[in-house]
């Protein structure tokens, strides 16, 4: 009795919620309840924003109120913009899009189109972006919009920058400028687009001022993300002109302004690049390691987000469920009554309880479905996670080994130099003492001179230096006289410097030979190797 009870309760509240719902039926009722949708958009209550959104859009298109249409399907993609599923913002935008186009003029369908370019932006599908701001830019200029235009014009300019077209994007804000005078915040995008616009025209000094001018308006909280692109700008704009330590001034200030950790990984991979120029390579690394761990942070930040995302979506969806039930037992009530009047309570309750078991089965089931879907998608995250690190430790192992290569071989390339300098030493001795009179009559000393001599013709040093090498460049050299057999001694010797990157100075001085004669020989060797055009000698031998 007592469950029979509850079944009644339920059933009547049902109907009295849906008979409030009928209620709200007026166009101005309408408005009001998404105004309150948008307010709790803006208040990040994005669940309740789309339930209600989506109740005044199913109103609104049963009495076929095209305005209260259009404004709740695009709310309700605000709302999932704001939530980084811009999957199911474009749906919502082009169903408003949609209604604009069939029902409604210019000015919605604008604001539609700049919506859809901005998520592109995002995105950073820049093409598409471009083409809907186009789209929106010109219906503004069709209906004689003048801010709205000018309002389009920046968001050309902004993406124009990020495509290269600094001419493009000066066009744009030369346009929107004048357009702009009564309206400060849109008109510090436009200056944000015009810095960075001159930055690309390599014009330093304008792109500086502007720059600085903003920097100062940029204090407010509110602002941090405008402040850190300014920061960007000035970074670059004394890296570009070598003042590295003004640069990563910048960009350190751009770390500490910067409060959440989308632009972090962007952050940590300027100041590795900054420090690196600076032969700070320690702190060049630990830069790039913290990229790593920013990147990794990110990854599990969007993932919470998403599934924050999905949450809501699946209470939205629970709640379109309900809904749709709601006006079926309406429909079933209304048939119940004038149909079969003289139904007992007990068939009712019996009716009732086979709804509600079903119901409940038919849930257990899609909760079944969504936990294995979201099982699935977890191990995936994972797998691709395990796979970024193995990914990440390779490449670190393989710079580990090519940095050591490097190191060893300057070692190899200081003592052939110093072997050469050892051997001009002893070949300038035996030539002075040479042409000593006193000397060359002494035969104990021309014998000593005799020795030097061929103690300068004896190559055991250089085959140590080979020797040396190949322990360092293990099977360098049998690749090369296997893939070139009528290679001879002396061009494998020339090879062995050309591999070590030595200049053409340093292996004349190893080969006692000038400088021309060495480039000349190099072109010899490059013929005989058949090496491409395309193809530098050095790059060619790391191939072997």
């Amino acid at each position: 009795m007592h469950k029979k009870r509850r079944l009644y309760i339920k059933c009547i509240a049902l109907l009295m919620a849906i008979h409030s719902y009928a209620q709200v039926e007026t166009p101005e009722a309408l408005d009001v309840q998404i105004e309150e949708g948008i307010a709790l958009m803006f208040q990040k209550e994005h669940s309740q924003s789309i339930e209600l959104l989506i109740t005044t859009e199913t109103i609104a298109k049963k009495n076929e109120w095209y305005e209260q249409v259009f404004r709740s399907t695009l709310n309700i993609g605000s709302n999932y913009y704001l939530l980084s599923d811009f999957g199911e913002a474009v749906l919502y935008y082009l169903r408003a899009y949609e209604v604009a186009i069939a029902h409604l003029d210019s000015r919605q369908e604008m604001t539609v189109l700049n919506n859809i370019g901005i998520l592109y932006f995002q995105e950073e599908d820049l093409v598409q972006a471009k083409d809907y701001f186009f789209k929106a830019y010109q219906k503004a200029k069709d209906i004689e919009d003048e801010v709205k235009v000018g309002y389009y014009a920046v968001n050309l300019a902004l993406v124009s920058n990020k495509m290269k077209a600094p001419d493009s994007a000066q066009s744009y804000i030369e346009e929107a400028f004048p357009l702009l005078k009564n309206e400060p915040k849109v008109l510090v995008q436009g200056k944000m687009a015009q810095s960075e616009m001159y930055l690309l025209k390599k014009q330093y000094a304008k792109s500086e001022a502007i720059a600085l001018n903003l920097l100062q308006k940029f204090q407010d909280i509110s602002q941090v993300e405008n402040k850190v692109f300014i920061l960007f700008v000035l970074a670059k704009i004394n890296e570009e002109q070598n003042r590295l330590d003004k640069a990563l001034h910048y960009v350190i200030e751009a770390r500490y302004t910067q409060v959440g950790i989308e632009n972090r990984s962007e952050i940590y991979g300027y100041l590795s690049n900054l420090y690196g120029k600076m032969g700070m390579l320690e702190k060049a690394l630990v830069y790039k390691d913290s990229v790593i761990m920013a990147s990794d942070s990110l990854t599990t930040t969007r993932n919470r987000k998403l599934f924050e995302t999905e949450k809501v979506k699946f209470q939205i969806q629970n709640y379109q469920h309900e809904l749709s039930e709601s006006k079926e037992i309406l429909k079933q009530e209304r048939r119940f009554f004038y149909s079969i009047i003289g139904i007992t309570v007990l068939s009712m309750g019996f009716i009732l309880w086979v709804f509600r078991s079903n119901s409940i089965k038919h849930r257990q089931r899609k909760t079944i479905v969504e936990l294995e879907l979201a099982k699935e998608k977890s191990d995936y995250l994972l797998i691709q996670k395990q796979l970024r690190e193995q990914e990440t430790l390779a490449l670190l192992e393989q710079e580990r080994f090519k940095n050591e290569l490097e190191v060893k071989n300057r070692k190899l390339t200081a003592k052939a130099l110093s072997l050469s300098s050892k051997n001009d030493l002893i070949e300038e001795v035996v030539q002075s003492l040479s042409q000593n009179t006193l000397i060359s009559e002494n035969p104990e000393l021309k014998q000593h001179i005799r020795e030097l001599k061929k103690h300068l013709k004896t190559d055991t040093q250089w085959d140590s230096f080979f020797t040396h090498f190949e322990e360092i460049n293990q099977g360098f050299l049998d690749r090369l006289r296997r893939k070139h057999e009528k290679l001879t001694p002396s061009d494998i010797r020339y090879i062995t410097y050309l591999y070590m990157n030595l200049s053409n100075k340093e292996i004349a001085s190893l080969l006692n030979i000038t400088p021309q004669s060495c480039r000349k020989r190099k072109e010899r060797l490059s013929n005989k190797l058949n090496i491409p055009e395309d193809t530098t000698f050095h790059n060619y031998l790391s191939m072997i």
